[in-house]
């Protein structure tokens, strides 16, 4: 029985040149011949299918996604297993649903405009006013929150590194922790999780995204069958706004949310630069077609402060939207934009100065 392979020339029909290049500069990359590629095609017929039934096109969000989703998800699935028992033994974030109907709310991020603001300043001149809102800071803020005399009512970890444990790591947070509610994404470190010395705590599970990797999501559904599913908006900022609108907080302010960086801020020095500096020469030709592509200008149309953003906190910003949308139209949460720089801006966005927010509300409540 003759069982030699039999092998001929093909001939590829007209390819565009962006898609041609991009595809044979990965199959250089792993020293694959032509026959080697299809090779692997065959014997992983099903993943290729997969790949063929998934959406023609790769949008921002889809693309951040996948590559999110594919780079993490070993470090998710082990903090998730050392979390596992700790998980258990703490309430579910769904005990803090609609809890605080009404009440306005301040979300502090850790963009640059609160610092250059003063923003911190102004809340720490409040005094007892303070009581009036609910305040909701992310971890990388909150050491600067109580250096300043303002105590967050809550705070929240949604990244899973471990390095997050720099930010609760001092006295001056260990002194606080028990005033504080600490919310906890599942696949947070289990090194800050054990840090964390406050006594109220809760935990939920970040939503993933399905349409690149269904199973993904799927898995953990069942793996933490009863864990609440919030989607975050891939950052603590945004998920401190998805937060406060989940316990019915309105109107819900936002300070140092710039989701950009000031102008003449360098490149170089962005969070991101250097994994866009990896597509150089595949995705894109040189530094300035990566510069040109990746990075946007913007002027806010209401603080006129000027900024520009990268790609991923492009997708950051068209997630917190889409939020922020949805939460208007179904229970009427109003979003109000008071940091004074960076780029949200939009329809369902109200955009003020901080002080004229709280004046406002002093006098209403």
């Amino acid at each position: 029985m003759n069982t030699e392979k039999k092998a001929r020339k093909r001939y590829l029909p007209e390819v565009e040149d962006e898609y041609f290049e991009s595809f044979t500069a990965i199959r250089k990359q792993h020293q694959l011949t032509w026959n080697d590629v299809f090779k692997r095609f065959q014997i992983y017929q099903n993943g290729i299918e997969y790949i063929f039934s998934a959406p023609g096109e790769m949008t921002k969000q889809l693309k951040l996604d996948l590559n999110t989703v594919m780079g993490l998800i070993n470090l998710w699935i082990s903090n998730i297993r050392e979390n596992w028992y700790v998980i258990d033994t703490h309430p579910d974030i769904k005990v803090l649903q609609n809890t605080l109907s009404d009440t306005p709310a301040i979300v502090i991020g850790a963009g640059p405009s609160l610092q250059i603001n003063k923003h911190l300043d102004l809340l720490s001149t409040c005094g007892a006013d303070m009581n009036k809102f609910t305040i909701l800071s992310t971890a990388h803020s909150l050491k600067a929150c109580l250096e300043h005399g303002v105590i967050p009512n809550f705070c929240s970890f949604v990244d899973g590194s471990p390095v997050m444990e720099e930010f609760i790591d001092d006295p001056l947070v260990d002194e606080y922790a028990d005033a504080i509610k600490m919310v906890f994404c599942a696949s947070t470190h289990p090194d800050v999780v054990k840090r964390w010395k406050g006594k109220d705590n809760y935990f939920f599970l970040s939503g993933i995204p399905q349409q690149l990797i269904p199973n993904v999501d799927t898995f953990l559904s069942v793996l933490l069958p009863t864990l609440t599913e919030i989607d975050t908006g891939g950052n603590s900022g945004s998920f401190s706004y998805s937060l406060a609108a989940y316990m019915g907080c309105n109107p819900v302010a936002m300070i140092g949310m710039d989701l950009a960086y000031p102008k003449g801020f360098p490149y170089e020095k962005t969070q991101y630069y250097d994994a866009y500096m990896m597509s150089v020469g595949t995705a894109y030709k040189n530094k300035k077609e990566m510069i040109d592509k990746c990075y946007t200008d913007f002027k806010h149309p209401v603080f006129g402060t000027e900024s520009y953003q990268d790609f991923v906190y492009e997708v950051f910003l068209n997630s917190l939207i889409e939020m922020v949308r949805y939460n208007k139209e179904n229970h009427g949460t109003q979003l109000v934009n008071c940091t004074e720089g960076g780029v949200i801006y939009g329809d369902d966005i109200e955009c003020m100065p901080l002080n004229k927010f709280l004046d406002r509300k002093a006098i209403s409540t």
